[in-house]
């Protein structure tokens, strides 16, 4: 064929051959551009068809107005049904519509919540179906959470109503609706509780479930009339039998409010009847079991309830909106809380109160998270973030604001004390590595967003806000700068959705009100605020001497030694903040200054005065720390070294100093023996609980770092066993806890001060036993003896239980204490054991040092019929992997058991990240570190949004490695002349 064609072409002429190949040449050239325009129009149209649903957000162009919802819960079969109307409004034409749904629930029961029936109508001016539309094609897309409405033809801007039906079972799970069970007098009773935040909306109904698409609800709910108390976010409007069996809730219409803050109940609970009513006519009640609802354990919540919701309404200068609140105590329960609105629901540990049978630190707990969540009532869902990367303002200010709440509710518990030693000092904790993140980091997928629910969002937000109200008001100034920019966001923004920004414009209006931008004073919030949220971690501010006249101070970042830095993040501000200031030079008047990035400040401070000291960062209310240099730090130590003088640090300055110069021994710019040293120093004048707490909690870091050590770390306990029998003895804690014969009454928290006079003999105690002092020891075991030969006569006082359970399991292991052991697993095991009881209980249970024992205990959290599945990852991370011992039967059990674990506990949001940081933060060896990476090397993507915790437990160990390697020998030292 080649060569008759060769032939051909050699009889054309040469012209003739010239204008072939032009005429192909001119074909290639058409052909190429017409490909080309072909691939290029293909490249563009490609992606509009179908990037709208696999984008994980939702379009804008259509937007909900309202929900009218119907949905029937058949307990006994555990299926419900539901069916809705949608009221939208299209604002820019489209041919397809999105709603989320969630059509798997539970790797361990996998079933699909079924979309039965979908239509379409165009809505008139009367709000009246006039047009229905065809549907091409309907599906679900299962990466995103999407139901896909393909319409046969385009729908134009207008207002629309969606309509679906559905059917899906009631899991046993811990999101969305769903199940869980208890024995109430040898009866199986079944009670229906939700948590829909942050994306579990979804698997009740179709729906817009981002937080920026507000819409009003109308509900009606179904359900067996076995099951008498139904609740749901607004109040009942009527109740209609249907039948013998079953009955119809009709609810009042919601407010405004976004998806996640849908909350539903159906039991057969008991509530606080009659409700208490506050002085604007919101109606309060406690809901849960029939028993302890009976036995007045509602009482305390409700009151406090009723007097936060009105201190609230002072502090935002807005009315709650709703007309009734109610809180339940739910049997499983995976966070502490949720602020559903108007229908919040707890762990029962946080919510139910026994003055007779519950510790001081339980009515604590009460309280905060009762105050925590009625915060969010205003700030979360009056106004809500836009999108989850500012889940932080929800949760930073609820975490604020909740101890305003407590102490109006409990003045005389100085509830303040507290604030750094939580907050700031949880914060710094994740805060110190380079696998945290900046308080506002943008989010997509899923595990991304769930991951935000942690200590930066609550405890840094915090921090940052008591940070704010110091430079927009100033320590002992009577002025309320901050409280009203706040007043005036929540007023701007109410029943709508915000960002961050929009916060910063409303302090920075404030904070510069009457100051022209030019002006030397002025100060650009939004730039200060961002510095601190747009980027992660915290400064050290370095204080030296410049010379005779002046000091100079200075930034920088502060990181754990030996942090990795090959996860590290870039910082849009290079990581310098603008670093407000307060100080005092001797006994001399509060000052302030700003010390801004990438520059130095210089005080005057007059060196030739030998007596003259500096403090800085008054009350501990700046989130940094300071580091004095050697002079500074000398002048300081050699003031408060003087019981006069001590006490003029403040209760929180005091507990801060401590932390700051352990944070920083542990980075490696100071040694122990400074630590040391403030140790001895603070024990001869302190008597305050929280800085002595704060003491303790270094001493036990310390005993922690070098826990494989083990000889060495029991010559370190017993250095610091005299501290616990000197404070024992101080604290006359001998008169309320004894062995036998009358018990004095503790301190009364309504007396002033009494409730931290409690505590601390209550810490005392504790303390004296865990460091082995004898007198303490002996009565611990006992009053156990004495209780458990009694079949639970001779009880302990409730503030004492922990402390002689805890005594009696970390005992050296004999077959009387695995009896013990045995006795006390009986107990939490017992129906009639209240929640709160058998969380000190699970913490004694992980102590006992028998490997076998551990074991055993670690798979019976696998069995939901023993433990409860809210309870078992904080069992198998909290109580079992406490000590050294259970720390390693706690990785082995991980190792053998992940692929379980991950399937039976994925809906667990907040217990995952306790479970992977208690087991692995604490190890300290280089080759538990690499068997730790070497495990999790192929399962990453199986961590969901517990990857982050993970990250951080590497830090953490790195940290630990890096710190024995600086610092072991240093204690060694320190206990060199102490025996065994």
């Amino acid at each position: 064929m080649f060569e008759a064609a060769k032939k051909t072409w050699s009889t054309f002429t040469r012209d003739t051959k010239r204008a072939i190949l032009a005429i192909m040449g001119l074909t290639l050239v058409l052909a190429i551009v017409v490909i080309a325009t072909v691939s290029k129009s293909a490249s563009i149209k490609r992606p509009k068809a179908m990037t709208i649903w696999e984008d994980i957000r939702l379009p804008t162009t259509v937007v909900p107005t309202h929900y009218d919802v119907k949905l029937k819960i058949d307990m006994t079969n555990e299926r419900f049904t539901g069916s809705e109307d949608v009221h939208v409004e299209i604002t820019e034409t489209t041919s397809v519509l999105l709603v989320h749904i969630n059509n798997v629930h539970s790797k361990t029961q996998g079933y699909e919540m079924n979309v039965t029936d979908h239509s379409v109508h165009r809505l008139n001016d009367k709000g009246e179906t006039s047009d229905t539309f065809s549907v091409e094609h309907a599906f679900p897309y299962s990466k995103n959470n999407f139901f896909v409405m393909k319409m046969e033809k385009d729908l134009e801007p207008g207002n629309y109503k969606l309509y679906f039906e559905w059917e899906s079972r009631l899991v046993r799970g811990l999101d969305g609706i769903y199940i869980s069970s208890y024995e109430e007098d040898g009866v199986q009773k079944k009670v229906l509780a939700s948590q829909m935040e942050p994306l579990a909306a979804r698997k009740v109904m179709p729906c817009f479930d981002e937080p920026n698409f507000k819409a009003n609800f109308s509900m009606e709910i179904t359900a067996e009339k076995i099951y008498p108390v139904v609740l749901w976010n607004m109040p009942v409007k009527n109740e209609t039998d249907v039948d013998t069996d079953w009955k119809k809730y009709t609810f009042d219409t919601s407010v405004k409010m976004s998806t996640y803050l849908l909350a539903f109940v159906v039991a057969d609970f008991k509530c606080t009847d009659p409700p208490l009513e506050t002085t604007n006519g919101v109606k309060v009640r406690t809901c849960g079991r029939k028993g302890p609802v009976t036995d007045g354990e509602d009482t305390y919540s409700a009151e406090i309830t009723k007097t936060i919701i009105e201190e609230y309404e002072t502090f935002y200068g807005t009315k709650f909106p709703l007309r009734k609140i109610d809180s339940v105590a739910v049997p499983d329960f995976s966070a502490g809380a949720m602020e559903n609105w108007g229908l919040i629901l707890y762990r029962e540990t946080a919510l139910l109160y026994n003055e007779e049978k519950d510790t001081y630190s339980n009515k604590a707990r009460v309280n905060t998270v009762v105050a925590h969540e009625l915060a969010h009532q205003w700030f979360g869902n009056l106004v809500t973030m836009k999108w989850w990367n500012d889940l932080w303002l929800n949760e930073g200010f609820a975490s604020y604001v909740e101890w305003i709440g407590t102490d109006k509710s409990e003045p005389n518990w100085h509830y303040f004390d507290f604030q750094t030693y939580s907050d700031k000092s949880r914060a710094f904790a994740i805060d110190s590595y380079t696998s945290s993140r900046p308080t506002s980091i943008a989010v997509s997928k899923p595990d991304d967003i769930n991951a935000q629910f942690d200590s930066i969002s609550y405890s840094k937000g915090s921090a940052m806000l008591v940070q704010a109200k110091m430079f927009m008001d100033g320590t002992g100034k009577d002025t309320e700068n901050f409280e009203n920019a706040i007043r005036n966001y929540v007023m701007k923004y109410q029943f709508s959705n915000a960002e961050q920004s929009e916060l910063y414009e409303e302090l920075n209006k404030v904070y510069n009100e009457g100051k022209e931008e030019t002006a030397e004073d002025y100060m650009n919030i939004v730039e200060v605020m961002n510095t601190w949220t747009l980027q992660m971690n915290f400064p050290v501010v370095d204080v030296r001497r410049y010379d005779e006249n002046h000091v100079v101070i200075s930034q920088r970042r502060f990181l754990i030694s030996d942090s990795d830095s090959s996860g590290d993040k870039d910082s849009p501000y290079g990581y310098q903040w603008y670093v407000p200031i307060e100080y005092k030079i001797g006994n001399d008047s509060v000052q302030f200054v700003w010390l801004k990035p990438n520059s130095t400040e210089l005080i005057e401070f007059d060196f030739t005065d030998t007596a003259n000291f500096l403090r800085l960062n008054l009350n501990s209310a700046g989130y940094y720390i300071v580091n004095f240099n050697y002079d500074l730090n000398t002048r300081l130590l050699n003031y408060l070294d003087d019981a006069v003088n001590y006490k003029k640090l403040t209760t929180s300055e005091a507990q801060g100093m401590m932390y700051d110069t352990f944070l920083l021994i542990s980075e490696g710019s100071k040694p122990m023996s400074e630590g040391l040293n403030l140790i001895d120093l603070m024990l001869k004048y302190e008597d305050r609980l929280v800085p002595l707490k704060e003491i303790s909690r270094q001493i036990s870091g310390v005993s922690k770092h070098i826990s494989e050590n083990e000889g060495l770390n029991k010559k370190w306990k017993n250095r610091y066993q005299k501290v616990a029998a000197d404070l024992y003895t101080s604290t006359e804690a001998s008169k309320y806890f004894k062995s036998s014969g009358v018990e004095e009454e503790l301190p009364k928290d309504e007396d002033d001060g009494g409730f931290q006079k409690r505590l601390k003999v209550v810490f005392a105690v504790n303390m004296a036993c865990g460091y082995g002092v004898q007198e303490c020891v002996e009565t611990a075991t006992a009053k156990f003896d004495a209780w458990n030969k009694t079949s639970g006569e001779n009880e302990p006082k409730a503030e004492f239980k922990a402390t002689v359970m805890n005594t009696v399991m970390s005992k050296d292991v004999t077959d009387d204490v695995k009896e013990q052991w045995a006795a006390l697993w009986g107990l939490y095991t017992n129906p009639a054991t209240s929640a709160s009881a058998k969380q000190t209980i699970y913490y004694a249970l992980g102590l006992i040092q028998d490997e076998d024992t551990l074991l055993k205990f670690s798979n019976y959290c696998l069995d939901s019929t023993l433990v409860r599945p809210s309870d078992a990852l904080y069992i198998l991370g909290r109580s079992i992997a406490q000590t050294r011992l259970g720390r390693h039967v706690s990785w082995k059990f991980l190792t053998d058991n992940w692929g379980r674990i991950t399937e039976e506990f994925t809906d667990a949001l907040f217990a995952v990240d306790a479970y992977i940081a208690g087991v692995l933060s604490d190890f300290s060896e280089k080759q538990d570190l690499d068997d730790i990476e070497e495990f999790f090397a192929d399962k990453l993507d199986s961590l969901g949004p517990g990857r982050a915790a993970y990250e951080s437990a590497l830090q953490s160990i790195r940290g630990n490695i890096a710190w024995r390697k600086e610092h072991e020998a240093a204690v060694e030292e320190a206990v060199a002349d102490l025996g065994d």
